[in-house]
């Protein structure tokens, strides 16, 4: 399986005040072809400026300060604005956190299909309309549907929808942002479900960006865990779950629910995130790390390969198992 999308210290900044917040600091990350990858971490850490840099649609004030970021090959940010333009739908397709951002409330789904469709892709309507009949039967929709406003839709329809239009033109890549935040747990499920198929079905290569690791186990096969704009492990997702090496990787995986395990009280991560204007000396994590050595606070652990496939940013990464059994434990977070 060959690298689709390859990701090379890239750095992207704000302009806050005069002041430059580094959201997204000399990140490295492969995307092999056909494989889904699932980039998880709190709000704040960097996710949704990383997976905006790689669209290429950042806001006004924010601006790739380095790096590298190669869509089967080709550098996107030696590209111009018009050329990098070309690119969005017909190779990189972007699903964001709520789908009435994705659609326009005044426009009936067909006509938007057809913009799409048509504009981009350079489809004539007859065929434009049966290509929007094929991806809404795709993406379980009623293709009756397509003559309805997006206020006449549910929000796991929306959401739906919004898949449909995002693979319309068949893109090498998908990304997509929190997709299933806005929803509750039953429509989550249901537009998982829909991912999941997708994926199967059409080889699918996807990032899908979200706070919540348990989306991530049931979609990804590789995983991607993103700390203040670090990214401070990455593996296979079965790797990362079963065998967190980082200590923030094992506060996620305490955080959430385990079917397969008793039930106990889930054991939150003290603390919040550090101000990227300001970031601590060190480890980011280590003012919020129970298992922080001096050594952590005084300078940056760099990657590490822990397994084949399988990395992690931490100077204690050789005493990973030592350090989940003592991760496991409710008193190790409570300071």
């Amino acid at each position: 399986m060959g690298t689709l999308l390859e990701v090379k210290g890239l750095s992207v900044s704000y302009r806050r005040g005069g002041v430059a917040v580094r959201a997204v600091d000399a990140v490295d990350l492969d995307v092999p072809a056909g494989a889904m990858l699932g980039l998880v971490g709190e709000s704040g850490c960097g996710k949704s400026t990383l997976a905006r840099a790689l669209m290429g649609v950042l806001p006004g004030n924010a601006s790739i300060d380095g790096g590298r970021v190669a869509l089967d090959g080709e550098d996107l940010t030696e590209l111009t604005p018009a050329k990098r333009r070309q690119r969005l739908w017909r190779e990189l397709s972007f699903v964001p956190q709520t789908s009435m951002n994705a659609l326009d409330p005044v426009y009936r789904l067909r006509d938007q299909m057809r913009e799409v469709l048509c504009e981009r892709g350079g489809l004539p309507t007859k065929a434009a309309d049966e290509r929007a009949v094929a991806l809404f039967r795709s993406v379980g929709l009623d293709p009756v549907r397509l003559t309805d406003f997006p206020h006449q839709f549910s929000g796991g329809m929306r959401q739906r929808a919004a898949i449909a239009m995002a693979l319309a033109l068949n893109p090498k890549l998908v990304i997509a942002d929190e997709p299933v935040t806005a929803l509750d747990v039953i429509v989550q499920r249901q537009v998982l479900d829909t991912i999941r198929r997708l994926g199967r079905d059409l080889g699918l290569s996807a990032i899908i960006v979200t706070h919540d690791i348990s989306v991530v186990t049931y979609l990804c096969g590789l995983t991607a865990v993103m700390y203040a704009g670090r990214i401070v492990e990455q593996g296979t997702t079965e790797a990362l779950t079963r065998r967190p090496t980082h200590p923030y990787t094992m506060g996620l995986m305490n955080a959430s629910p385990d079917l397969h395990e008793p039930v106990e009280t889930l054991v939150p991560i003290e603390g919040a995130p550090p101000d990227l204007a300001d970031p601590p000396k060190g480890c980011r994590f280590a003012p919020r790390c129970p298992l922080a050595l001096a050594a952590c606070r005084e300078s940056d652990p760099p990657p590490v390969v822990v397994e084949p496939g399988h990395s992690a940013a931490c100077f204690r990464a050789a005493e990973a198992g030592a350090l989940r059994e003592a991760a496991r434990k409710a008193s190790t977070w409570t300071r």
